[in-house]
């Protein structure tokens, strides 16, 4: 990377960090500007704002995108970056974005998952999932766990392998799943 490309890199790394901190200071609601001065619940609140600020940036599972639109947004990026994209692009020919919000792992394993069952219809290994769900909530119950802290997890998920399975009454479509899984209520608690 020459000096001109890092001088852009920095500059533009300037200009976000300039942006969260100005979304930092407007979501503020103490004038202080003393950080030692300022309490715990008050530094959460902040947090709390900031937080729910970037929330509306960026869906819990955003729409396919083509490969191609990482590829752009890396152009002037690092080669290493740009040849694993190429990597990526023989074997993907899309990315759905999350919002990074500490689920987001969870959230994406579990819509690809779901997906992949909507689209293969593939029984067996709903079965195998069912058992292992049976077999994971005996094994939480001989460890001790009362059932109430873990049958709502259980039931919503098992709902929502019957849901992408079609010819069932509670059967969903794609856009279907993909309304659910930008639902905070279920993509919290289930995704």
């Amino acid at each position: 990377m020459g000096n001109n490309e890092k001088v852009a890199v920095a500059e533009e790394e300037k200009k976000s960090v300039n942006e969260v901190v100005e979304v930092a200071i407007e979501t503020s609601y103490v004038d202080n500007d003393d950080w030692a001065t300022y309490r715990d619940d008050e530094v959460m609140q902040q947090h709390n704002a900031i937080q729910a600020e970037e929330a509306h940036k960026l869906p819990f599972v955003g729409d396919k995108e083509p490969l191609s639109a990482l590829a752009a947004e890396y152009q002037s990026g690092s080669p290493i970056i740009q040849e694993k994209i190429k990597l990526l692009g023989q074997s993907f020919s899309a990315i759905r974005r999350t919002r990074g919000d500490g689920n987001c792992f969870f959230r994406c394993f579990m819509f690809a998952y779901l997906e992949h069952i909507l689209e293969s219809q593939d029984k067996a290994e709903v079965d195998r999932i069912k058992a292992n769900v049976e077999q994971c909530k005996k094994t939480l119950q001989n460890l001790g766990y009362a059932e109430f802290t873990f049958e709502d997890f259980f039931a919503l998920f098992l709902e929502q392998l019957e849901s992408v399975m079609q010819g069932n009454e509670t059967s969903i479509s794609h856009d279907e799943l993909l309304t659910r899984s930008r639902d905070q209520s279920v993509s919290d608690y289930d995704l």
